[in-house]
């Protein structure tokens, strides 16, 4: 015969300490599976978004500073604002003049500082006519994600500056 003569003692497992144990462990395992899988599927536990946070603030545009108040043609100006971003950071910020003749000047604005602090110059050009009129400084803040601000400001303005006394 082809079988053994030897014959090895049957075994009977019983769920003793050691059959609990590789229960116990199994059952945590699945559960463990399980609750990762959740997480997983409902966003990581943090609100959804599948785990990413989605930057949807704009930045904050704390104050926006033109000088001198008084615009003449011809003359340097300077602007300064405090930009922040606290979720993805400034990219860029730009200001707008619009003169009183609706001309248009772009202006960037550079970090400075802190880096909340943002600073460019500008010599203010438009044809001055007879009246007198504001300019217009919109500043235009975007950060990482692409969100935008901005903030107008008027300047006063005067046409040429006065002929010296001859």
């Amino acid at each position: 015969m082809w079988f053994s003569q030897r014959r090895q003692p049957m075994r009977i497992v019983r769920f003793g300490r050691l059959g609990r144990a590789r229960r116990v462990e199994t059952l945590l395992a699945c559960l463990l599976t399980v609750t990762v899988g959740l997480m997983l599927a409902c966003g990581g536990g943090g609100g959804g978004g599948g785990g990413n946070l989605t930057d949807i603030t704009p930045p904050t545009i704390g104050s926006l500073a033109v000088s001198p108040s008084l615009l003449t043609v011809g003359i340097e100006a300077h602007i300064s604002a405090e930009v922040f971003d606290a979720e993805s950071g400034v990219q860029a910020v730009i200001a707008v003049v619009i003169y009183p003749d609706n001309s248009q000047a772009p202006v960037a604005l550079n970090p400075s500082g802190d880096g909340t602090t943002y600073t460019g110059t500008f010599t203010a050009q438009w044809t001055p006519s007879g009246s007198t009129g504001d300019a217009r400084v919109v500043l235009q803040a975007t950060d990482k994600a692409g969100n935008r601000a901005s903030r107008e400001q008027s300047v006063r303005t005067v046409g040429l500056p006065p002929s010296p006394p001859f």
